[in-house]
């Protein structure tokens, strides 16, 4: 199976209560995700519905409804008539970005320790061995997509779902903040970050502190890794922030 499907799929489930045909659009929509995500297209060239619509042999509208999807989850924004941009967030839309997301997702754990089943938990286990072999490939785009599902898969067991739009987009965005960067062959081989079975492996004993620990040292440990230009490279200093109710801007770089 494509990874890139199959991931795509898994995100999509639950979403839709109808089954429908594939539309250009969609194709669309991945492809521009891609190159986004993986930094191919920046924010420093505007994006034309007309160049576009000759690059993919398709209709304006297509291209329209694709970038209407991607202007949904944060990755590109609509300027009028000055065209269309990728989005550049700022050093302290990344920082508070990941607070909110640290908040969601470890409210969610919390929830979801008391309602997982084991075939959830199986579950989630596989899609992290197709995450692995995506690292082994060094693959970023099907990594993130896997990684996404991953993490929304986990938040759905706690059923609330009036936040997972706000956690797929601020996730979205924050993957655009960190994997639009080339890391080094040391954090493919090694990543120094806390894996997700930890996560998986609290939630399996039921034991909700160690979960959310487990949670918010994988968030926090990936961010330095594929970030450290916004989120600094101290974890316990990182970590130490994000417990408290500010988030720090001043000492680093960024824009």
């Amino acid at each position: 199976m494509n990874i890139h499907s199959s991931a795509n799929k898994h995100l999509q489930t639950g979403l839709k209560t109808d089954a429908k045909r594939p539309r250009k659009s969609d194709a669309v929509y991945q492809d521009l995700k891609r190159k986004i995500l993986t930094g191919e297209m920046t924010s420093h060239s505007p994006i034309t519905e007309q160049s576009l619509a000759q690059d993919y042999s398709c209709s304006q509208s297509t291209i329209r409804e694709a970038l209407m999807q991607l202007q949904q989850y944060g990755l590109v924004i609509r300027r009028g008539y000055q065209g269309t941009y990728v989005t550049d967030p700022s050093l302290l839309e990344a920082r508070l970005l990941l607070k909110l997301r640290i908040d969601i997702e470890a409210t969610g754990v919390a929830e979801a320790v008391k309602r997982v089943t084991p075939g959830q938990v199986a579950e989630l286990r596989n899609l992290d061995r197709q995450f692995e072999e995506c690292r082994l490939r060094r693959d970023v785009f099907g990594g993130a997509e896997l990684d996404r599902c991953l993490h929304l898969k986990l938040f759905r067991i706690a059923q609330m779902p009036i936040l997972e739009p706000m956690l797929v987009r601020t996730t979205m965005i924050l993957q655009r903040v960190m994997l639009s960067t080339p890391r080094p062959e040391a954090a493919w081989k090694q990543p120094s970050v806390t894996r997700h079975r930890a996560i998986f492996d609290a939630l399996e004993a039921q034991d909700v502190h160690q979960t959310i620990d487990a949670l918010k040292a994988h968030i926090l440990s990936s961010a330095i890794l594929l970030a450290p230009h916004f989120y600094g490279t101290d974890l316990v200093l990182l970590r130490d922030e994000y417990d408290n109710a500010f988030v720090r801007t001043t000492g680093l770089s960024g824009h």
